[in-house]
């Protein structure tokens, strides 16, 4: 009779350490779960943002291409102006042509400090709106899939399995919230760069527009050169 307890006694916490090692891959297996899927849908965001960048970035360019090809134009338009104006030596017209390639290399600055603010501005955006978050949810992510062992060397799964079962309640709890938020918050950041853009294409076109009177206002000097005949 005694063997029989002794037996009934082993089996039943064999029983009871089978149910709680069950509880510990269950919830091994939703934070797993739970893991895949919140970086997926990070993965997800990272490609959109991704798209939001090269779309402002070709938006830019095209800003750009607006701006050279109408400069290209007007300097075309004044060489041929210097080279048909009347009454002028050789001389003085050689005179011109230099003060015009001096002035060209100030309105290629122009053209070039244009694109350098408009750049600086897009690339501090897309380093420091999106990716920072979004690296600090992959990183909190990645450690929920080590969540159980984690939990399981800070607390006593024999004496103590109760505490450990209350810790990896609160820890699933946070993440379930993490994986909540994060999505909404990232989707909120990619939104903040149309503001930038914004921004950064009114500043390029003003500059544009500032280069543009500034070139015109060079060829008008230039020209008053011309109309003396370098006197």
């Amino acid at each position: 009779m005694f063997a029989k307890f002794i037996l009934v006694t082993a089996l039943v916490q064999l029983a009871c350490a089978q149910q709680q090692f069950d509880v510990l891959v269950e919830f091994g297996t939703n934070f797993s779960t739970l893991a895949l899927e919140t970086q997926n849908e990070i993965a997800e965001l990272y490609h959109f943002n991704g798209e939001m960048i090269r779309e402002f970035n070709r938006e830019l360019l095209l800003e750009l291409g607006r701006m050279v090809p109408a400069m290209r134009e007007a300097d075309t338009s004044f060489q041929a102006q210097i080279e048909s104006a009347d009454g002028v030596d050789d001389d003085c017209r050689e005179y011109v042509r230099d003060l015009r390639e001096l002035f060209l290399l100030f309105q290629n600055w122009d053209i070039q400090d244009c694109a350098y603010y408009a750049h600086v501005e897009l690339q501090f955006d897309s380093l420091n709106r999106f990716l920072p978050y979004a690296i600090t949810f992959l990183s909190e992510n990645t450690r929920s899939i080590s969540q159980v062992v984690q939990s399981f060397g800070r607390n006593n799964g024999v004496a103590g399995f109760d505490a450990l079962v209350q810790e990896l309640d609160g820890e699933w709890e946070y993440y379930q919230t993490l994986a909540v938020s994060f999505g909404d918050f990232l989707f909120d950041e990619i939104l903040l760069h149309a503001d930038v853009a914004d921004r950064v294409y009114l500043a390029l076109y003003e500059c544009r527009e500032t280069a543009l009177d500034l070139q015109q206002s060079d060829h008008e000097y230039i020209l008053e050169y011309l109309d003396v005949n370098c006197a």
